[in-house]
């Protein structure tokens, strides 16, 4: 649904149908601010705003699933932050992305704690599903790559693959997975085994973190 915002009428998003993005034109980062705030899941890509529907259950276990690990991998090691998928990153002036996992080196975390984070975050996830495969795959890995984010994943529960891209010093190079281990080359010493991911139900987390420290 494409919707001009200084002619749209209010939005009562009970009657659009799931899944949905919306996109509103003509938003600055200062009318981005004012219309949103901690419980509005949007983002901002050069003056639209793009408004998701909420995840499926599917989109929620994985992604919490990935997050969790990386998330308690990154705090045992003490290694940096991961945040994700309720924190923005502003990527450049107009461009603010709440990626569903991002990761900061420990010595870029901000002090004290912002309420986005400014600049690339070292990592980058996307867990896709229907309503945001296009706008992911190519309007926002491309914006990644443009701000030289040092990694970008791109889990696809759907298709059961992981595509991870890696920045060098000419472009990127892309891997892609189906099973056997993802590693980081960012997360130094994280992987995950890409046949936890389709697994239903998902692994214990603990189990797969102890497995990972091992």
């Amino acid at each position: 649904m494409i919707v001009p915002i200084h002619t749209a009428p209010p939005l009562d998003l009970r009657m659009v149908n799931l899944p949905y993005m919306l996109r509103l034109f003509g938003v600055t980062d200062e009318r981005f601010d004012e219309m949103t705030d901690e419980d509005t899941k949007a983002e901002l890509f050069d003056g639209v705003m793009i408004v998701h529907s909420p995840a499926s259950t599917l989109h929620d276990d994985v992604g919490g699933f990935v997050r969790a690990l990386m998330r308690l991998y990154a705090e045992t090691r003490k290694l940096g932050k991961v945040w994700g998928p309720d924190a923005l990153v502003h990527l450049a002036t107009g461009r603010r992305f709440a990626p569903d996992v991002f990761f900061i080196e420990k010595s870029r975390v901000p002090r004290p704690r912002p309420l986005q984070f400014e600049g690339a975050p070292d990592l980058a996830l996307a867990v896709l599903s229907p309503s945001n495969r296009r706008y992911d795959l190519d309007e926002k890995r491309p914006a990644y790559r443009e701000a030289e984010v040092r990694e970008i994943w791109l889990v696809d529960p759907d298709n059961r693959r992981v595509s991870v891209d890696f920045r060098r010093r000419a472009g990127y190079a892309t891997k892609t997975y189906r099973q056997g281990k993802v590693a980081s080359r960012v997360l130094a010493g994280f992987w995950i085994d890409a046949g936890w991911l389709w697994s239903d139900p998902l692994p214990d987390v603990l189990d797969c973190l102890q497995a990972i420290l091992k």
